[in-house]
């Protein structure tokens, strides 16, 4: 069975995982990615033309959520060694970055004033987090044992989050509490995104097959409809702003790329804007619905590898979209296993999965 696609935790290194294979758990808590978008922030008219790309940062970007005004757009970025908030204008000019710390932070989403954002800190495991949108005013939601909850989405009134636990999809005040149930699990139900305009949310599942498909629910829990029911793998549901369409993520194999669709919210006119994306991270509407921003993969960026073990260095550029090519042993006087030198150099860009030769250091 698929396993819970939006609830991919971070590992002990604070690493979110990015396309576990069919059956394999992305629940878990150790795993470091081993294929990471090396993603950049796009945006789109709401029909599939007009596609504008906002960042161009080396670093992996994804998962942005616009601001009610429509003015700032938040995302995550890797930092390095963690993925970390940041927001810029709706044009992709000047990022700021809100987060810091050992934990990565992830799955942001604005409250409906604009005022807070909700986000997943996670570092062998999440829990759901508030902040001012300034980045100050930080307060911790949910205190639950490992793997804990990811992708946070606030009811229409701003006082309820709605987040995906390895039991379910629940409900919590804003400023903490008890849980309410939406729906029961495990099932594989995540990230859930909570309708503008009533109280139903739609989530991705895996309740019948392997594949995902995007389910809606009310939010105390009643009236569970799958409204795509198809054999592709179906994710990350986003509702526009009037509450009339749903956009989502369509992969049809695991040998092919996600795909940007837009359906009306009881399933019908399931219609792909023939636009490439990820399909972990969540697409965002504009807030007069003309517009849809998301990431996807763009190109392999050569990481800095060298003074690396050889391990992490293998780990570093698959991260980067890139492929390790051919590794030599050479005598040298640095620490036995460490990179001593790659080709290509460092920040070039090539094509997806280009491969990078390593001399790797051997006592002399």
């Amino acid at each position: 069975m698929r396993v819970a696609l939006g609830l991919a935790l971070l590992g002990a290194l604070g690493l979110v995982l990015d396309s576990a294979p069919l059956g394999e758990s992305r629940f878990a808590s150790a795993r470091a990615r081993t294929s990471v978008w090396n993603g950049d922030i796009y945006v789109a008219n709401a029909d599939g033309t007009g596609t504008t790309r906002l960042t161009r940062d080396p670093a992996e970007e994804f998962d942005p959520a616009w601001s009610p005004d429509g003015t700032k757009i938040v995302f995550s970025r890797f930092t390095g060694l963690r993925y970390q908030l940041f927001v810029m204008n709706e044009d992709g000019t000047n990022p700021v970055q809100l987060t810091y710390g050992d934990a990565s932070a992830l799955d942001a989403v604005w409250s409906p004033d604009g005022a807070r954002i909700a986000f997943a800190r996670c570092r062998g495991s999440c829990d759901i987090y508030t902040i001012d949108a300034d980045g100050g005013g930080e307060r911790q939601v949910t205190h639950a044992p490992p793997p804990g909850e990811r992708a946070p989405t606030w009811s229409p009134d701003g006082r309820q989050l709605a987040f995906a636990d390895v039991d379910g999809i629940f409900t919590i005040d804003a400023r903490g509490g008890d849980w309410q149930r939406v729906t029961q699990g495990p099932a594989d139900d995540a990230g859930p995104s909570w309708s503008p305009v009533s109280d139903e949310i739609a989530f991705e599942a895996s309740r019948d097959l392997w594949d995902d498909d995007i389910y809606v629910a009310r939010s105390n829990g009643g009236r569970l409809t799958n409204v795509t029911d198809s054999t592709p793998l179906d994710s990350v549901p986003s509702w526009s702003p009037d509450g009339k369409q749903i956009a989502f993520m369509r992969k049809r194999n695991r040998y092919t790329r996600a795909r940007l669709f837009v359906m009306n919210a009881d399933g019908t006119f399931q219609t792909s804007l023939e636009l490439i994306g990820d399909a972990y991270s969540r697409p965002s509407w504009s807030p007069d619905g003309t517009r849809i921003a998301y990431s996807w993969l763009t190109a392999c960026i050569v990481p800095k590898v060298a003074g690396m073990t050889l391990q992490d260095a293998r780990d570093r550029i698959r991260r980067a979209s890139c492929a390790v090519g051919q590794i030599q042993f050479r005598a040298s006087r640095g620490r036995r296993g460490i990179v001593v030198s790659q080709q290509p150099r460092a920040r070039a860009t090539r094509m997806i999965g280009a491969r990078v030769r390593l001399a790797v250091s051997v006592r002399r």
